[in-house]
């Protein structure tokens, strides 16, 4: 099942632009498309939506989610070991009717089992909640807590090839966000709190990796003042600031990694008519870590952007575009950090109002602070969802990635194709 990625990507990639092309052709006069306000995906299908469980002034939402899976390369290595494997997802989901204000209550987990590869089979989990207070029509406050446990991918740079199953870690998450905007001009604040702890992972012919060292409280602060220049068109500066306290003051590679940073941002948000909505900013990024005795870790600076740009192209086809710069923690000799610069297209076309197509690519290039190393990572999805009524539906999917990096060690290709059934109420 091993294919040639080059070929692959730039097939789908001529196909995204042609349906694009006809899709803009087919549809010029845009002003007429007055119900296109959401994507193709966002909008509501009374026919074939779950309608909850009426609950007085709460509506209970359950999922239940199986697929069947084929990956030929699941450890996501150079010598690839394939494998079937099943994975059934239920949800619960208790959400309020208000006129005013929001609550959500949720929960789910993940439930993996392998073929043959039994040393994979997992159970992830969530639960959490969502709120918002109106304080009045210029002024709200929204709230998001969760606390789950997660497996980190073969695919992440700290996952190592000694190891007989994924990294686990438990991760507790507490946002606030505040917003107010009286006319204008509104402006913005938020706070977050993340804390993980990972677990022990069991290795190969016995032993244990003990990932103590990557136990962190990290903290992100913002401050944000916009305002709309007409309707659909709002300008706005944003300054953000971001700490990360590692628990041990050394890992395992003799680094203390700790650090802290700032973005400075300025950006857009527009609506143009129903043709383009979203969001695009640019600005400079700074992280500095904590120099101790121990090896001493580069700092990173330099230009920060991020988008998210829907386009409706018709009633029935809509064209996402988002790219954005992460930092992403690692473990690694010498190396502060993999800086992410990953950008992504997705198209959604409803061929029925039952029947929807979705095409995806993205396109990461990780560079290593510290090293030499360079990796490219391109993906690409296909995906079919066939509603069959307002309490089930079929998905089918197919999955391409790959590493090329210059430490050719790191090399992988990888395909998944599944199929699944949903059921909800």
């Amino acid at each position: 099942m091993k294919l040639v990625g080059l070929n692959i990507s730039g097939s789908i990639v001529a196909c995204l632009l042609a349906c694009a092309s006809y899709a803009n052709a087919a549809a010029p006069d845009y002003v007429d498309l007055t119900a296109q306000d959401v994507g193709v995906m966002e909008r509501a299908r009374p026919a074939y939506d779950a309608k909850g469980i009426p609950m007085g002034g709460f509506r209970l939402f359950p999922n239940l989610d199986t697929k069947s899976s084929y990956d030929d390369n699941v450890f996501k290595t150079s010598s690839p070991v394939s494998d079937w494997f099943f994975t059934i997802s239920p949800t619960l989901r208790l959400q309020s009717q208000w006129g005013r204000h929001f609550l959500e209550v949720y929960g789910g987990s993940n439930v993996y089992q392998y073929a043959t590869q039994t040393g994979q089979n997992l159970a992830d989990w969530r639960v959490g909640t969502d709120g918002r207070v109106d304080i009045s029509r210029a002024a709200n406050v929204s709230m998001n807590t969760y606390y789950e446990h997660q497996h980190e991918l073969w695919s992440a740079p700290n996952s190592t090839g000694f190891q007989a199953a994924p990294n686990q870690y438990f991760h507790a998450h507490a946002e606030t966000v505040a917003d107010y905007q009286p006319n204008r001009l509104g402006f913005g604040a938020g706070f977050a709190f993340d804390n993980y702890n990972w677990q022990t992972t069991p290795m190969i012919g016995g032993g244990k990796l003990f990932n103590e060292d990557r136990n962190q409280d990290a903290y992100h602060a913002y401050a944000k003042v916009y305002y709309d220049f007409s309707p659909g068109y709002s300008g706005y500066l944003k300054a953000s600031y971001d700490e990360r306290d590692y628990a041990n003051l050394f890992d395992r590679t003799g680094s203390d990694r700790s650090s802290h940073g700032y973005r400075l941002d300025g950006g857009v948000n527009v609506k143009i008519s129903h043709l383009v909505s979203g969001e695009v900013f640019v600005g400079y990024l700074q992280q500095n870590y904590a120099q101790h005795i121990g090896v001493p870790l580069k700092d990173i600076s330099g230009f920060d952007y991020g988008l998210q740009l829907d386009w409706y192209l018709s009633p029935n086809l809509t064209m996402h575009v988002s790219g954005e710069r992460t930092l992403e923690d690692v473990v690694l000799a010498g190396i502060s950090s993999a800086d992410n610069r990953r950008v992504a297209m997705g198209l959604d076309y409803e061929f029925r109002p039952n029947i929807i197509l979705q095409l995806g690519g993205v396109y990461n290039n990780v560079a290593y602070a510290g090293s030499n190393r360079t990796d490219e990572v391109p993906g690409v999805n296909v995906g079919i969802k066939y509603l069959i009524n307002r309490y089930a539906s079929l998905n089918f999917a197919y999955d391409y990635g790959s590493r090329s990096s210059n430490l050719g060690a790191f090399n992988y290709h990888d395909n998944t194709a599944s199929v699944g059934l949903s059921l909800h109420i």
